[in-house]
């Protein structure tokens, strides 16, 4: 199953202007240098911007930084932050505008922090990937992890703000960010009271969570108390995080049950009647967490099953197939199979299965009929039309490989039934198209996964005479099938070879020829064979009429 379905992250740009402090109202009023006039040693050429940002401006700002007075150093951080989203980025790169920026940084200045750690999230975020790059290679990110832990709530609003882009944009940051020891703080932030901290921590966290590896680090620092915090808040943007990060780390860890209690898995089950963002990326995230049978029990139990049905038939596709891919990890578990059946399921499953236009959802709904055709409830699938459904499925050229597995995997249970193959009887002209399909994947030997529900499907309804001679008389399915009855032949495919070759060989019109290389092919095979059930197998077929 494709467990990871649209694994989440925020957008590597990602900077919430409410994060972004511009200090736009502060005013650049430069203060004259002590002993000077208003000329070469002033600060005069930050009271405006030119583009590209001129080499005075540049000179000025490294002399305020290496200044030490604290209202110059002000005074610059301030030009910084209000200018940052318009130098142009090509100004930056081999500039002293960023070795400025990052001396500032390091001071411990909140009048100072706050707007140059504003700038340097900007450059972060609307730079190009070589910005980014010169920035790390010269301490950004060990910096911002250390501003983390700043008394100074805009601080560390910035300093998340440039965890979150980096996060964003590549493992090798990731790694960065981990290395530095951002979790714990980043974890510790996300019980913040302050709602911008929350979100920033959220986002940061989210994207951390796109890279494999870290799953065990994010939980000894504490990140499942997080997750259950951004869950159960009111604020739709951390529920949203925390069911993206959830999907991300749910396929990272072989025990997802640690990563929520049952009330945050009934939030996420409550998610799924909000607005389309969050219906969307609770689905993926409650599939994701029931990839593993105590999962989908918990998930079940917490009442998943119900608000799935309206979704079935949602307008958006991708919401209908991420509700599809759910139910499709719900009905592996038994005990979901009756309510499955009873709340009216089938018909809506046939009808996707039907549309070949959402292929991804299509297979979902296959898969999930596949999981319901137990002998209880082989019936209700075969007099809902979903045999009918499954040959035209077959037939149609549109139909891409991925589905045509599931479908014959169905077909080839349903096939069994006496009332699915007086069904198929009655469609003699579809059904000898979908056997010709069938004869030309066998005699192509290329897939055998393909190969292996074909015969299923062949195997299944043989036992019935209409049927049986459309596969003989029309096609050569029986001798292509003797070129399977080999020792390098996959064990589960040489059963499945054995058996349907069993239920065909008796056809009055198989000629001599081709019995007796399948007799011989069965006696080499038998005489190689190491698993029991098929030497039994070939037992069965070599033993006398």
């Amino acid at each position: 199953m494709d467990w990871r379905w649209a694994l989440q992250w925020i957008p590597c740009a990602w900077v919430c202007p409410s994060l972004q402090p511009r200090f736009k109202g502060y005013g650049l009023t430069a203060p004259l240098l002590e002993g000077e006039d208003e000329g070469e040693g002033s600060l005069s050429a930050l009271k405006e911007i030119v583009v590209p940002i001129t080499r005075v401006q540049v000179q000025q700002l490294q002399f305020a930084v290496q200044s030490g007075q604290v209202e110059m150093l002000a005074l610059s951080a301030q030009f910084l932050a209000h200018y940052a989203d318009v130098i142009p980025q090509n100004s930056l790169v081999g500039s002293e505008v960023l070795d400025c920026t990052l001396a500032l940084m390091e001071l411990d200045h909140l009048e100072v922090l706050i707007p140059a750690s504003s700038a340097l999230s900007v450059f972060c975020s609307n730079g190009d990937e070589s910005v980014r790059e010169i920035l790390a290679k010269k301490g950004t990110i060990r910096l911002a992890v250390k501003l983390l832990r700043s008394p100074s709530n805009p601080v560390a609003i910035n300093a998340l703000a440039i965890l979150t882009c980096y996060a964003g944009h590549s493992d090798r940051f990731r790694e960065s960010i981990v290395r530095d020891g951002a979790l714990n703080p980043l974890c510790d932030l996300a019980h913040s009271e302050d709602n911008r901290i929350q979100k920033g921590a959220a986002g940061a966290i989210l994207n951390v969570s796109h890279a494999d590896g870290h799953c065990q680090h994010l939980l000894m620092c504490g990140v499942a108390d997080s997750l259950h915090r951004f869950l159960t808040s009111r604020d739709t943007h951390l529920q949203f995080y925390a069911a993206a990060t959830i999907s991300n780390l749910a396929v990272q860890t072989e025990d997802p049950s640690v990563l929520v209690t049952d009330e945050g898995l009934t939030c996420l089950v409550l998610l799924l009647q909000e607005n389309e963002r969050l219906i969307q990326q609770s689905c993926i995230a409650l599939r994701n967490l029931a990839s593993q049978a105590e999962m989908q029990e918990r998930v079940s139990r917490c009442g998943a099953l119900e608000p799935l049905y309206p979704l079935l038939r949602h307008h958006d596709p991708n919401i209908q197939t991420a509700a599809l891919s759910l139910l499709h990890n719900l009905s592996i578990l038994c005990e979901n199979e009756e309510r499955i059946i009873q709340m009216g399921y089938v018909p809506e499953l046939t009808l996707v299965v039907r549309q070949w236009q959402i292929p991804e959802g299509q297979r979902h709904a296959a898969a999930t009929l596949r999981n319901l055709a137990t002998p209880q409830h082989i019936g209700t699938l075969v007099t809902s039309g979903v045999v009918e459904v499954l040959v035209s499925v077959v037939n149609n050229p549109k139909t891409i490989l991925p589905v045509l597995y599931e479908v014959t995997a169905v077909l080839a249970v349903l096939s069994r039934d006496m009332e699915a193959q007086n069904r198929l009887v009655t469609q003699q002209s579809a059904v000898s198209n979908m056997v010709q399909l069938f004869a030309a994947y066998i005699k192509a030997r290329q897939d055998l996964k393909l190969v292996f529900y074909t015969l299923g499907v062949i195997g299944g309804f043989s036992s019935n005479s209409v049927l049986r001679d459309l596969v003989v008389r029309g096609t050569d399915i029986v001798s292509q099938i003797t070129h399977y009855i080999t020792p390098d032949t996959p064990a589960d495919l040489i059963k499945v070879v054995l058996w349907t070759t069993d239920l065909l060989y008796a056809h009055p019109t198989i000629n001599g020829g081709v019995k007796s290389e399948m007799l011989a092919s069965v006696t080499h095979l038998k005489a190689h064979a190491s698993d029991t059930d098929v030497i039994g197998a070939c037992e069965d077929l070599l033993a006398p009429s």
